[in-house]
């Protein structure tokens, strides 16, 4: 059955009836605010959507056999008969039945106005959609599917087993816990995520990406740093300006940075890693998944590459423009070459094989110097 209502027009005795056991709406003053507050229950669906024009949307599972919802409308006026008219503009309806339970608000006729959801449902609830124009979306405690879309404000989600897809015009994203893949999508805000059982695939316009841990990741800002602490697999991290830090990788790694530094390692798998002004640190382990051709390379900066016994590598080094050392090498095994001998800028090669040899490892900078050192003289 499709039931409609105006909250507004809930204050008339015969309204309630269009509300599933909805208890009376409360009108109370708070603040510069008006606020009228109305609790409702519906019975429970595989899908849950809520969608308003402006306001927070608060969705949590809990053990419970049904949906209960609580909406409260706000409106800034000078007086209650003047808070009356403004909610006399807004709408908010709900649905019930053929598998879905559907809350909609909208306050686009009204001045100053927002509509706010906060929602108790299921935690086995299929797939939940929390959509708003502006303002927070939260979620908790779901085991199904979990999309959130907010025009402008923050996501914040946790204890969501199944898939995440979360999208927000310009603010934060913050997901505790995820038992899934996760793809976060943000124009300007920073992106933190502490794990996902599946996949992370995260972009920002221009925040910072601060993830825990994942099977694969795919990570893109357009002028924040990447942290990452742990990645199962292979992972790609790219940004236009920022620091990247990755520090337990066990697959390959592809990296990417305008002008920031590169920290990386320990790695098991192969490296692609490139920043346009910026020094470079890889830790290389041994074990996991096949090490891989690699390369490390700087405009301008030093690049330092740890490698530890077992891993055999066939190293191919160069300094164009080099102003102290140039190149040196724990390893008596690397032939290094310089094309002039005294303190003026020079170019510097090296080359051999580590442990045995193996994948080509390409390390070059424009400006700056190499080093290359034993894994554990760190």
């Amino acid at each position: 059955m499709k039931k409609h209502l105006q909250l507004a027009a809930l204050v008339a005795a015969g309204s309630l009836a269009a509300v599933a056991q909805s208890t009376n709406p409360r009108l109370y003053h708070s603040g510069n605010e008006w606020v009228q507050e109305v609790t409702g229950t519906l019975s429970a669906e595989r899908i849950v959507k809520v969608k308003s024009s402006a306001g927070s949307i608060r969705a949590q599972g809990t053990q419970q056999n049904n949906v209960t919802y609580t909406v409260r409308e706000h409106v800034q006026a000078s007086s209650e008969d003047s808070a009356r008219r403004e909610f006399a503009r807004m709408k908010f309806s709900t649905y019930s039945s053929g598998g879905a339970v559907l809350l909609h608000a909208d306050c686009e006729g009204a001045t100053h106005g927002s509509i706010d959801f906060e929602i108790q449902m299921p935690e086995q609830t299929t797939f939940v959609k929390l959509q708003t124009e502006g303002g927070t979306v939260t979620a908790k405690n779901l085991a199904g599917k979990v999309e959130a879309i907010t025009g402008g404000g923050n996501i914040r989600l946790d204890q969501i087993q199944g898939l995440i897809v979360v999208s927000s015009g310009g603010g934060s994203i913050d997901i505790g816990k995820a038992g899934s893949d996760v793809h976060a999508l943000t124009n300007a805000g920073s992106i933190h995520i502490g794990s996902a059982v599946g996949r992370i695939d995260a972009n920002s316009g221009g925040g910072n990406l601060d993830i825990g841990s994942a099977k694969a990741m795919a990570l893109q800002t357009g002028a924040g740093f990447i942290r990452v602490a742990k990645c199962a697999g292979q992972i790609k991290a790219e940004t236009a300006g920022g620091n990247i830090e990755l520090i337990e990788i066990e697959g390959a790694a592809q990296i990417e940075t305008g002008g920031g530094s590169i920290h990386i390692g320990p790695i098991k798998g192969g490296i692609r890693a490139e920043t346009g002004a910026g020094a470079i640190v890889a830790k290389l382990e041994r074990g996991g998944g096949a090490f891989t051709a690699s390369r490390l390379e700087t405009s301008v900066g030093d690049i330092t590459v740890y490698v530890p016994d077992g891993l055999g590598v066939t190293v191919r080094a160069a300094v164009e423009v080099a102003r102290g050392y140039g190149i040196r090498s724990e390893f008596p095994e690397l032939k290094i070459t310089s094309s002039k001998q005294d303190l003026g800028p020079r170019e510097a090669y090296a080359e051999g094989v580590l442990n045995g040899g193996g994948p080509v490892l390409h390390v070059h900078t424009t400006t700056g110097n190499i080093e290359f050192k034993r894994k554990g003289n760190q």
